[in-house]
């Protein structure tokens, strides 16, 4: 039992500390207060109950009250919760199952997708200005430089892709194609009109 406890007294004191840190979380948790959600993870085969308070959040794999929404699903299956079109076709393919208020779930997510933390305040309040600054700094350039790679790396492949090993074609080349095709069917269309109007 002690596996499950300790993690999640620590998962649930880091989550309340990074709330703790928004100062409109507090308005945010306002809302929600009172309400609560169970997952249960085919992977884990245990439910886990997230609950609401105004001050937080609180976590526990041993509750069995009521909930405003149950979410049966697999691990995998997540992070495409986010976004609630979706939810249909994961219920469709049985690869999602929901009792009471789908809307909660998306609603406890924006708790922390909404978060508006200044680290950088945060960060010069724990070790002073200059080093946050210089940490801040450090971080924003290599954030850019991640992007760029990203971008520059995509175009390669890209690149590597359509012109050097024609695995796939290029965007002119795949439009032209279509084009072709659209022509084609218009033709046969006509054609198949042309003979049956003279077997008529």
């Amino acid at each position: 039992m002690l596996w499950t406890v300790l993690p999640t007294q620590v998962a649930e004191g880091f989550a309340n500390h990074i709330l703790s840190l928004d100062p409109h979380s507090n308005e945010r948790l306002q809302k929600l207060a009172g309400r609560r959600l169970r997952l249960t993870l085919k992977e884990l085969g245990r439910p886990f109950t997230l609950g609401v308070t105004e001050s937080g959040i609180v976590f526990s794999w041993i509750d069995d009250q009521q909930v405003d929404c149950h979410i049966i699903t697999e691990l995998a299956v997540l992070p495409e919760l986010r976004d609630s079109a979706n939810i249909t076709r994961l219920i469709k393919a049985d690869k999602l199952d929901i009792e009471g208020d789908p809307m909660l779930a998306q609603q406890l997510s924006k708790l922390f997708s909404e978060l508006d933390i200044d680290w950088a305040e945060q960060l010069s309040r724990r070790i002073g200005d200059v080093p946050a600054q210089v940490l801040v700094n450090a971080y924003g350039r290599g954030r850019k430089r991640m992007q760029r790679f990203q971008q520059d790396s995509g175009q390669w492949v890209k690149d590597a892709l359509t012109e050097e090993k024609r695995v796939i074609p290029a965007r002119e080349r795949f439009i032209q194609f279509q084009q072709d095709v659209q022509a084609l069917r218009a033709r046969l269309d006509k054609l198949e009109r042309h003979l049956k109007e003279q077997r008529n």
